[in-house]
């Protein structure tokens, strides 16, 4: 991600327009294979060395700020690691003999001592003694490999990612989503762990990701959440997205589709699944009898073509199918309309919630929203769902169907 100061924008009224930078001139692209040149080639050299020579290549690019953000990019991709991990023993070893040296020969200044020390340590004082600093970590590799175009590519993608990280909602419309792009979008959406809601009408399809209703519930994290999902919707043909940035102080509107000629960096839209899903999943299984996860969980369809993509399927072995929605804690916008919609509902939805979006309501309003919902339906956890509140809800389920 682009900092502030490497941020490029014009405001025209209420919008701001990013500055893209054209991926096709030949002077962008062969600065570009200047500093890729001194990544790929820098396997092995410190920190401090890459800086220097990219430095450079810096100083001769008149936009300046193109050149830093270009940098920070392949900063961002490069992996360092420390030349030596057992440095301060060396270091200790080193600034004893020194010390010793001191004390029993009869140095005249700084300088000879220095040297003395340096003849100890057989190389540079330096590097000798302060391998552990970031300055002269080795690179080890790039983690991803650019051509100069795609580096350009990348850099206009960056600047639409960092305004977005001041965003609390996106809103994607779209009129070409087939039913296997939509499920492979929301899957994208729960590994990002943002929740949407989704209209979907006989010519287009609606996507509205809401954030924290208020400024102080981690409205920075989800704005990084939204940030790294955007990419993903630059792989469909066809799109349109709506958001409010704020780069500053005022609020803009950023409006972009697929004319933006922005390319995604992500191979394809995988079926991402977090490290925590699979836990739970695998959990689960080993420890509930007679419940077991199916792969895939279907769209419920909702009035006014609205649609909701649970976490979870779950079947009974007597043929029993639940739903299970998870709303973490920066969900309170969707979870009241959720809430207030569940007992009207036909489809076996269960509901975890985060106890933290509890906590911003009255406590009058939290006590009458928990009791307006049936126990059968919902359960509470804190940061993540537990396998045994969840079998709990899941006997209660049963046992209210048998009744």
């Amino acid at each position: 991600m682009l900092t502030k100061d490497l941020q490029v924008y014009s405001l025209k009224s209420t919008r701001i327009i990013p500055g893209f930078i054209d991926v096709e001139a030949p002077g962008l692209l062969q600065f570009a294979e200047q500093l890729l040149m001194v990544f790929n080639e820098g396997t092995g050299k410190t920190r401090e060395t890459i800086e220097a020579e990219a430095e450079l290549y810096l100083q001769g690019q008149q936009n300046l700020k193109f050149g830093k953000g270009l940098y920070k990019i392949l900063m961002d991709h490069a992996e360092f690691t420390l030349a030596e991990e057992d440095a301060g023993s060396r270091r200790d070893a080193i600034l004893s003999a020194a010390a010793s040296q001191l004390k029993h020969t009869e140095l005249q200044t700084l300088e000879e001592y220095r040297e003395a020390v340096q003849a100890l340590s057989q190389q540079d004082l330096d590097t000798a003694l302060y391998p552990d600093l970031p300055a002269f970590e080795q690179l080890t590799r790039i983690k991803r490999d650019f051509s100069p175009r795609q580096l350009l590519q990348r850099y206009n993608m960056a600047q639409v990612q960092a305004l977005l990280l001041s965003t609390q909602s996106l809103t994607l419309t779209t009129h070409e989503m087939s039913a296997a792009n939509l499920r492979r979008i929301f899957k994208c959406l729960k590994f990002f762990r943002l929740l949407a809601e989704i209209k979907q009408t006989k010519d287009k399809t609606t996507v509205v990701i809401d954030g924290p209703l208020s400024l102080l519930e981690g409205t920075k994290k989800y704005g990084l959440q939204i940030a790294s999902f955007f990419p993903v919707i630059c792989l469909l043909e066809q799109w349109q997205i709506s958001a409010k940035v704020k780069p500053k102080r005022a609020i803009k509107n950023l409006k972009l589709d697929e004319t933006s000629q922005l390319v995604s960096h992500y191979r394809h839209m995988s079926a991402y699944v977090p490290e925590e899903v699979r836990l739970f999943a695998s959990h689960f299984e080993k420890t509930v009898e007679d419940w077991t996860f199916v792969a895939e969980s279907p769209f419920i369809k909702r009035p006014k073509g609205r649609l909701i993509f649970p976490d979870f399927t779950l079947q009974h072995s007597s043929g029993v199918t639940v739903y299970l929605e998870i709303f973490h804690r920066w969900h309170r916008g969707p979870l009241i309309q959720r809430m207030e919609e569940l007992e009207k509902m036909k489809e076996p939805l269960i509901l975890a919630i985060d106890r933290y979006l509890l906590k911003g309501l009255p406590s009058g309003d939290r006590q009458d929203a928990l009791e307006d919902l049936d126990n059968s339906r919902h359960f509470l956890f804190s940061d993540y769902p537990a396998v045994s509140r969840l079998q709990k809800t899941l006997e209660r389920y049963l046992a209210n169907l048998n009744a």
